[in-house]
């Protein structure tokens, strides 16, 4: 079952962590867009991105993670 990396998720821990998108940018080494088109579901990480941007905000991968067949189901 094929599982993605859930941007808006992202960005809403991130938020409640305090961190600006610059703070997340620095931290896993990327450009601030890079995390901008992440949050916004344009583009998708790589597992190791993704790792990266979930210890940004102090909480684990799997948080991030939705299974594809439930949300196309509920769309």
């Amino acid at each position: 079952m094929a599982r993605t990396f859930n941007g808006p998720r992202f960005r809403d821990q991130r938020r409640l962590a305090g961190l600006s998108v610059h703070d997340v940018a620095a931290r896993i080494g990327r450009t601030c867009w890079s995390v901008y088109r992440y949050e916004q579901g344009a583009a998708i990480p790589s597992i190791s991105v993704a790792d990266a941007l979930a210890d940004a905000v102090g909480l684990p991968l799997d948080r991030f993670l939705v299974d594809d067949m439930r949300d196309r189901a509920a769309a």
